[in-house]
Protein backbone atom coordinates (compact mmCIF):
# COMPACT_ATOMS: atom_id res chain seq x y z
CA UNK A 1 0.00 0.00 0.00
CA UNK A 2 1.10 3.39 -0.91
CA UNK A 3 2.33 5.33 2.07
CA UNK A 4 0.95 9.51 3.40
CA UNK A 5 3.45 12.51 3.47
CA UNK A 6 4.56 11.68 7.17
CA UNK A 7 5.62 8.14 5.93
CA UNK A 8 2.79 6.19 7.80
CA UNK A 9 0.74 3.78 5.66
CA UNK A 10 -2.81 4.56 5.12
CA UNK A 11 -5.65 3.91 3.22
CA UNK A 12 -5.13 3.68 -0.52
CA UNK A 13 -6.30 7.21 -2.30
CA UNK A 14 -6.10 5.10 -5.56
CA UNK A 15 -9.91 5.20 -6.68
CA UNK A 16 -9.89 2.90 -9.11
CA UNK A 17 -8.64 0.36 -6.44
CA UNK A 18 -11.78 1.39 -4.31
CA UNK A 19 -14.08 0.84 -6.95
CA UNK A 20 -12.78 -2.65 -7.61
CA UNK A 21 -12.98 -3.51 -4.04
CA UNK A 22 -16.82 -1.84 -3.66
CA UNK A 23 -17.25 -4.21 -6.90
CA UNK A 24 -16.08 -7.34 -5.16
CA UNK A 25 -18.25 -6.66 -1.92
CA UNK A 26 -21.19 -6.20 -3.84
CA UNK A 27 -20.65 -9.33 -5.80
CA UNK A 28 -20.23 -11.04 -2.64
CA UNK A 29 -22.96 -9.44 -0.93
CA UNK A 30 -25.48 -10.58 -4.04
CA UNK A 31 -23.78 -14.21 -3.99
CA UNK A 32 -24.21 -14.22 -0.08
CA UNK A 33 -28.39 -12.96 -0.69
CA UNK A 34 -29.63 -14.45 -3.66
CA UNK A 35 -27.41 -18.52 -2.35
CA UNK A 36 -29.19 -21.10 -2.56
CA UNK A 37 -28.42 -22.69 0.17
CA UNK A 38 -28.96 -21.36 4.01
CA UNK A 39 -25.92 -19.15 4.73
CA UNK A 40 -24.90 -17.92 8.39
CA UNK A 41 -22.02 -15.79 9.71
CA UNK A 42 -21.08 -17.19 13.11
CA UNK A 43 -19.11 -15.41 16.00
CA UNK A 44 -16.95 -18.02 17.49
CA UNK A 45 -16.50 -16.46 20.90
CA UNK A 46 -19.87 -16.15 21.35
CA UNK A 47 -21.28 -18.43 19.53
CA UNK A 48 -23.75 -16.18 17.87
CA UNK A 49 -24.99 -15.19 14.71
CA UNK A 50 -24.15 -12.09 13.32
CA UNK A 51 -25.90 -11.96 10.04
CA UNK A 52 -27.93 -14.77 7.71
CA UNK A 53 -29.29 -14.86 4.25
CA UNK A 54 -33.09 -15.03 3.08
CA UNK A 55 -32.60 -18.29 2.74
CA UNK A 56 -31.78 -19.35 6.07
CA UNK A 57 -34.84 -17.66 7.35
CA UNK A 58 -37.07 -19.46 5.28
CA UNK A 59 -35.24 -23.04 5.78
CA UNK A 60 -35.53 -22.54 9.46
CA UNK A 61 -38.90 -20.27 9.37
CA UNK A 62 -37.46 -17.00 11.78
CA UNK A 63 -37.09 -13.65 10.82
CA UNK A 64 -33.54 -12.56 10.50
CA UNK A 65 -34.33 -10.22 13.54
CA UNK A 66 -35.20 -13.75 15.35
CA UNK A 67 -31.81 -15.46 14.10
CA UNK A 68 -29.23 -12.96 15.08
CA UNK A 69 -30.70 -12.88 18.66
CA UNK A 70 -30.07 -16.69 18.70
CA UNK A 71 -27.04 -19.03 18.56
CA UNK A 72 -26.11 -22.68 16.92
CA UNK A 73 -27.60 -24.62 19.90
CA UNK A 74 -30.85 -23.03 19.42
CA UNK A 75 -31.29 -24.69 15.82
CA UNK A 76 -28.96 -28.01 16.91
CA UNK A 77 -29.94 -29.17 20.14
CA UNK A 78 -29.10 -32.42 19.93
CA UNK A 79 -26.79 -32.28 17.94
CA UNK A 80 -24.48 -28.90 19.26
CA UNK A 81 -21.74 -31.07 21.23
CA UNK A 82 -21.31 -32.73 17.43
CA UNK A 83 -21.25 -29.50 16.29
CA UNK A 84 -18.33 -28.17 17.92
CA UNK A 85 -16.39 -30.67 18.53
CA UNK A 86 -16.54 -31.91 14.38
CA UNK A 87 -17.57 -28.88 13.02
CA UNK A 88 -17.05 -25.88 14.67
CA UNK A 89 -13.43 -26.63 16.26
CA UNK A 90 -12.32 -27.95 12.68
CA UNK A 91 -12.97 -24.59 11.07
CA UNK A 92 -10.66 -22.91 13.39
CA UNK A 93 -7.97 -25.25 13.58
CA UNK A 94 -7.95 -25.86 9.77
CA UNK A 95 -9.77 -23.21 8.19
CA UNK A 96 -12.73 -24.67 6.86
CA UNK A 97 -14.59 -27.87 7.85
CA UNK A 98 -18.07 -29.99 6.93
CA UNK A 99 -20.31 -31.71 8.53
CA UNK A 100 -22.67 -34.41 7.22
CA UNK A 101 -26.35 -35.20 7.70
CA UNK A 102 -27.01 -31.91 10.66
CA UNK A 103 -30.41 -31.54 11.93
CA UNK A 104 -31.54 -28.55 12.37
CA UNK A 105 -34.85 -27.61 14.39
CA UNK A 106 -36.99 -25.04 12.71
CA UNK A 107 -39.34 -22.46 14.87
CA UNK A 108 -41.94 -24.86 13.77
CA UNK A 109 -40.49 -27.91 15.72
CA UNK A 110 -39.59 -29.23 12.39
CA UNK A 111 -36.10 -31.43 11.37
CA UNK A 112 -34.55 -30.89 8.95
CA UNK A 113 -31.68 -33.01 7.51
CA UNK A 114 -28.55 -30.91 6.27
CA UNK A 115 -25.54 -30.81 5.05
CA UNK A 116 -23.19 -28.11 6.49
CA UNK A 117 -19.82 -26.67 5.06
CA UNK A 118 -18.21 -23.78 6.85
CA UNK A 119 -14.47 -21.36 6.61
CA UNK A 120 -13.27 -19.31 9.31
CA UNK A 121 -13.34 -15.58 8.27
CA UNK A 122 -10.17 -13.22 8.19
CA UNK A 123 -10.28 -10.36 11.20
CA UNK A 124 -10.85 -7.51 8.97
CA UNK A 125 -7.20 -6.11 9.68
CA UNK A 126 -5.88 -9.23 8.03
CA UNK A 127 -4.21 -10.28 11.05
CA UNK A 128 -4.75 -12.51 14.41
CA UNK A 129 -7.18 -15.41 14.95
CA UNK A 130 -10.02 -15.75 13.10
CA UNK A 131 -12.77 -13.98 15.15
CA UNK A 132 -16.01 -15.31 12.72
CA UNK A 133 -16.90 -18.32 10.38
CA UNK A 134 -19.32 -18.52 7.96
CA UNK A 135 -21.82 -21.88 7.26
CA UNK A 136 -23.53 -22.56 4.63
CA UNK A 137 -26.12 -25.29 5.45
CA UNK A 138 -27.58 -27.26 2.17
CA UNK A 139 -31.32 -29.05 2.76
CA UNK A 140 -31.23 -32.59 1.45
CA UNK A 141 -34.47 -33.64 2.89
CA UNK A 142 -35.41 -35.11 -0.38
CA UNK A 143 -31.84 -37.32 -0.49
CA UNK A 144 -32.53 -38.50 2.51
CA UNK A 145 -35.78 -39.33 1.60
CA UNK A 146 -34.61 -40.83 -1.55
CA UNK A 147 -32.34 -43.28 0.37
CA UNK A 148 -35.24 -44.28 3.21
CA UNK A 149 -37.07 -44.97 0.19
CA UNK A 150 -34.15 -47.37 -1.29
CA UNK A 151 -32.87 -49.13 1.98
CA UNK A 152 -37.47 -49.59 1.89
CA UNK A 153 -37.45 -51.22 -1.44
CA UNK A 154 -34.75 -53.35 -0.79
CA UNK A 155 -36.17 -54.46 2.43
CA UNK A 156 -39.34 -55.09 0.68
CA UNK A 157 -37.75 -56.97 -2.14
CA UNK A 158 -35.72 -59.32 0.76
CA UNK A 159 -38.90 -59.88 2.33
CA UNK A 160 -40.56 -61.09 -0.76
CA UNK A 161 -37.63 -63.44 -1.50
CA UNK A 162 -38.02 -64.78 1.98
CA UNK A 163 -41.83 -65.28 1.61
CA UNK A 164 -41.53 -67.00 -1.32
CA UNK A 165 -38.68 -69.18 -0.05
CA UNK A 166 -40.88 -69.53 2.76
CA UNK A 167 -44.00 -70.42 0.99
CA UNK A 168 -42.41 -72.94 -2.13
CA UNK A 169 -41.08 -75.81 0.46
CA UNK A 170 -44.64 -76.83 0.57
CA UNK A 171 -45.47 -77.55 -2.65
CA UNK A 172 -41.84 -78.47 -3.46
CA UNK A 173 -42.79 -81.32 -0.88
CA UNK A 174 -45.79 -82.21 -2.54
CA UNK A 175 -44.16 -82.41 -5.61
CA UNK A 176 -41.42 -84.44 -4.50
CA UNK A 177 -43.96 -87.38 -2.43
CA UNK A 178 -46.15 -87.25 -5.43
CA UNK A 179 -43.11 -87.94 -7.51
CA UNK A 180 -42.03 -90.89 -5.49
CA UNK A 181 -45.28 -92.33 -5.41
CA UNK A 182 -45.91 -92.22 -8.87
CA UNK A 183 -42.53 -94.03 -10.02
CA UNK A 184 -43.68 -96.28 -7.52
CA UNK A 185 -47.45 -97.11 -8.92
CA UNK A 186 -47.82 -95.13 -12.06
CA UNK A 187 -51.16 -93.66 -10.55
CA UNK A 188 -52.27 -90.82 -12.48
CA UNK A 189 -54.04 -89.36 -9.51
CA UNK A 190 -50.14 -88.11 -8.35
CA UNK A 191 -49.74 -87.12 -11.40
CA UNK A 192 -52.58 -84.09 -11.22
CA UNK A 193 -51.57 -83.28 -7.42
CA UNK A 194 -47.93 -82.50 -9.08
CA UNK A 195 -49.75 -80.69 -11.93
CA UNK A 196 -51.75 -78.66 -8.71
CA UNK A 197 -48.29 -77.93 -6.50
CA UNK A 198 -46.35 -76.93 -9.68
CA UNK A 199 -49.73 -74.40 -10.44
CA UNK A 200 -49.30 -73.53 -7.11
CA UNK A 201 -45.70 -72.60 -7.21
CA UNK A 202 -46.30 -70.39 -10.57
CA UNK A 203 -48.59 -68.10 -9.21
CA UNK A 204 -46.75 -67.74 -6.24
CA UNK A 205 -43.72 -66.97 -8.60
CA UNK A 206 -45.91 -64.33 -10.82
CA UNK A 207 -46.96 -62.93 -7.69
CA UNK A 208 -43.26 -61.69 -6.79
CA UNK A 209 -42.76 -60.31 -9.75
CA UNK A 210 -45.62 -58.43 -9.59
CA UNK A 211 -44.58 -57.11 -6.11
CA UNK A 212 -41.18 -56.41 -7.15
CA UNK A 213 -42.72 -54.38 -9.74
CA UNK A 214 -44.40 -52.09 -7.30
CA UNK A 215 -47.83 -54.41 -7.00
CA UNK A 216 -49.63 -53.93 -3.72
CA UNK A 217 -50.03 -56.74 -1.56
CA UNK A 218 -54.01 -56.70 -1.82
CA UNK A 219 -55.41 -55.80 -5.36
CA UNK A 220 -58.72 -56.73 -6.34
CA UNK A 221 -61.50 -57.46 -3.91
CA UNK A 222 -64.02 -59.73 -4.75
CA UNK A 223 -66.25 -61.84 -2.81
CA UNK A 224 -64.60 -64.99 -1.40
CA UNK A 225 -66.32 -67.70 0.57
CA UNK A 226 -64.13 -68.69 3.68
CA UNK A 227 -65.60 -72.07 3.87
CA UNK A 228 -64.99 -73.52 0.00
CA UNK A 229 -61.57 -71.39 0.31
CA UNK A 230 -60.33 -73.24 3.30
CA UNK A 231 -61.40 -76.79 2.12
CA UNK A 232 -59.29 -75.78 -1.03
CA UNK A 233 -56.47 -74.51 0.80
CA UNK A 234 -56.28 -77.81 3.09
CA UNK A 235 -56.05 -79.72 0.33
CA UNK A 236 -53.21 -78.19 -1.50
CA UNK A 237 -51.10 -77.96 1.79
CA UNK A 238 -51.54 -82.11 2.02
CA UNK A 239 -51.31 -82.36 5.86
CA UNK A 240 -51.45 -86.08 6.40
CA UNK A 241 -53.15 -87.13 9.35
CA UNK A 242 -54.21 -83.62 10.23
CA UNK A 243 -58.01 -83.03 9.86
CA UNK A 244 -59.73 -79.96 8.76
CA UNK A 245 -63.48 -78.90 10.85
CA UNK A 246 -65.58 -76.44 9.09
CA UNK A 247 -67.88 -75.20 11.63
CA UNK A 248 -69.08 -72.08 10.59
CA UNK A 249 -68.84 -70.07 7.43
CA UNK A 250 -69.06 -66.15 5.96
CA UNK A 251 -68.37 -63.94 2.74
CA UNK A 252 -65.22 -61.65 2.45
CA UNK A 253 -65.11 -58.87 -0.14
CA UNK A 254 -61.17 -59.58 -0.28
CA UNK A 255 -58.15 -60.89 -2.12
CA UNK A 256 -58.58 -64.08 -2.92
CA UNK A 257 -55.26 -64.88 -3.04
CA UNK A 258 -54.04 -62.98 -0.29
CA UNK A 259 -56.70 -64.73 1.63
CA UNK A 260 -55.44 -68.12 0.08
CA UNK A 261 -52.07 -67.34 1.18
CA UNK A 262 -53.13 -66.18 4.60
CA UNK A 263 -54.86 -69.39 5.33
CA UNK A 264 -51.81 -71.93 4.26
CA UNK A 265 -49.81 -70.09 6.36
CA UNK A 266 -52.17 -70.62 9.53
CA UNK A 267 -52.95 -74.63 8.58
CA UNK A 268 -49.35 -74.86 8.14
CA UNK A 269 -47.90 -73.08 11.25
CA UNK A 270 -50.96 -75.57 13.27
CA UNK A 271 -49.45 -78.65 11.84
CA UNK A 272 -45.91 -77.51 12.60
CA UNK A 273 -46.70 -77.10 16.26
CA UNK A 274 -49.15 -78.70 17.00
CA UNK A 275 -48.32 -82.68 15.44
CA UNK A 276 -49.38 -84.32 12.50
CA UNK A 277 -52.74 -85.16 13.71
CA UNK A 278 -53.88 -82.01 15.05
CA UNK A 279 -57.58 -80.89 14.51
CA UNK A 280 -57.74 -77.51 13.05
CA UNK A 281 -60.95 -75.50 13.13
CA UNK A 282 -62.29 -72.53 11.10
CA UNK A 283 -65.11 -70.39 12.34
CA UNK A 284 -66.42 -66.72 12.29
CA UNK A 285 -67.13 -65.04 15.60
CA UNK A 286 -69.39 -62.03 16.31
CA UNK A 287 -69.31 -60.12 19.85
CA UNK A 288 -69.75 -56.18 21.05
CA UNK A 289 -69.81 -55.01 17.75
CA UNK A 290 -66.71 -57.20 15.86
CA UNK A 291 -66.92 -59.78 13.60
CA UNK A 292 -64.76 -61.59 11.66
CA UNK A 293 -63.52 -65.37 10.98
CA UNK A 294 -60.98 -67.58 13.39
CA UNK A 295 -58.39 -70.89 12.42
CA UNK A 296 -57.54 -72.25 15.73
CA UNK A 297 -56.21 -76.09 16.55
CA UNK A 298 -55.65 -78.24 19.60
CA UNK A 299 -52.16 -78.40 19.99
CA UNK A 300 -50.12 -76.36 22.37
CA UNK A 301 -51.40 -73.02 21.93
CA UNK A 302 -48.75 -70.04 22.20
CA UNK A 303 -47.99 -68.31 26.01
CA UNK A 304 -48.67 -65.26 26.39
CA UNK A 305 -45.59 -63.84 26.77
CA UNK A 306 -44.82 -64.53 23.07
CA UNK A 307 -48.03 -63.48 21.59
CA UNK A 308 -46.74 -60.41 20.36
CA UNK A 309 -43.60 -61.67 18.71
CA UNK A 310 -44.75 -64.11 16.57
CA UNK A 311 -46.19 -61.74 14.39
CA UNK A 312 -42.43 -60.00 14.14
CA UNK A 313 -40.50 -61.14 10.97
CA UNK A 314 -37.69 -63.58 11.44
CA UNK A 315 -39.55 -64.56 15.06
CA UNK A 316 -40.01 -68.57 15.15
CA UNK A 317 -39.64 -71.06 18.12
CA UNK A 318 -38.80 -73.52 15.05
CA UNK A 319 -35.16 -75.45 14.58
CA UNK A 320 -36.19 -75.36 10.67
CA UNK A 321 -38.32 -72.35 11.03
CA UNK A 322 -37.90 -69.06 8.68
CA UNK A 323 -39.91 -66.63 11.18
CA UNK A 324 -41.83 -65.90 8.00
CA UNK A 325 -45.29 -67.72 8.49
CA UNK A 326 -47.51 -65.61 10.70
CA UNK A 327 -45.50 -62.32 9.93
CA UNK A 328 -46.77 -63.16 6.39
CA UNK A 329 -50.31 -63.64 7.63
CA UNK A 330 -49.66 -60.32 9.80
CA UNK A 331 -49.36 -58.38 7.04
CA UNK A 332 -51.80 -59.94 4.59
CA UNK A 333 -54.61 -59.10 7.37
CA UNK A 334 -53.36 -54.95 7.89
CA UNK A 335 -53.17 -54.82 4.27
CA UNK A 336 -56.89 -55.52 4.10
CA UNK A 337 -57.55 -53.39 7.55
CA UNK A 338 -58.08 -56.31 9.42
CA UNK A 339 -56.87 -57.06 12.76
CA UNK A 340 -55.65 -60.10 13.88
CA UNK A 341 -54.55 -61.33 17.35
CA UNK A 342 -53.62 -64.76 19.14
CA UNK A 343 -55.42 -66.09 21.92
CA UNK A 344 -56.34 -69.69 23.78
CA UNK A 345 -58.47 -72.36 22.14
CA UNK A 346 -61.57 -74.06 23.40
CA UNK A 347 -59.37 -76.93 23.47
CA UNK A 348 -56.11 -75.47 24.83
CA UNK A 349 -54.38 -74.87 21.22
CA UNK A 350 -53.71 -71.79 19.45
CA UNK A 351 -56.97 -69.35 18.46
CA UNK A 352 -55.87 -66.75 15.99
CA UNK A 353 -58.73 -64.30 15.42
CA UNK A 354 -59.21 -62.01 12.32
CA UNK A 355 -61.61 -59.37 12.92
CA UNK A 356 -63.33 -58.02 9.77
CA UNK A 357 -65.17 -55.59 10.66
Amino acid sequence: MPTDSNGDRGRSSDPASDGRSSAAEERYRKIFEHNNDAVMVVDLESEAFVDVNPRACELLGYSREELLSMHPEDIHPSDIDRVRREFISQVVEEGSGFTDELTCLTKHGDEIPTKISGAALEPADGGGEPTTMIAMLRDVSERVQHRRELEETIERLDRFAGIVSHDLKNPLSVITGHLTLARETGDPEHFDAIERAADRMDRMLSELLRHTRGGELVEERTGVELKALAREVWSDCELGAATLRIESSLRLRADRGRVRELLVNLFENASAHGGESVTVRVGTFEREGESGFYVEDDGQGVPEDEREAIFEWGHTTSDDGTGFGLAIVAEIAAAHGWEIEVCDAEEGGARFEVETS
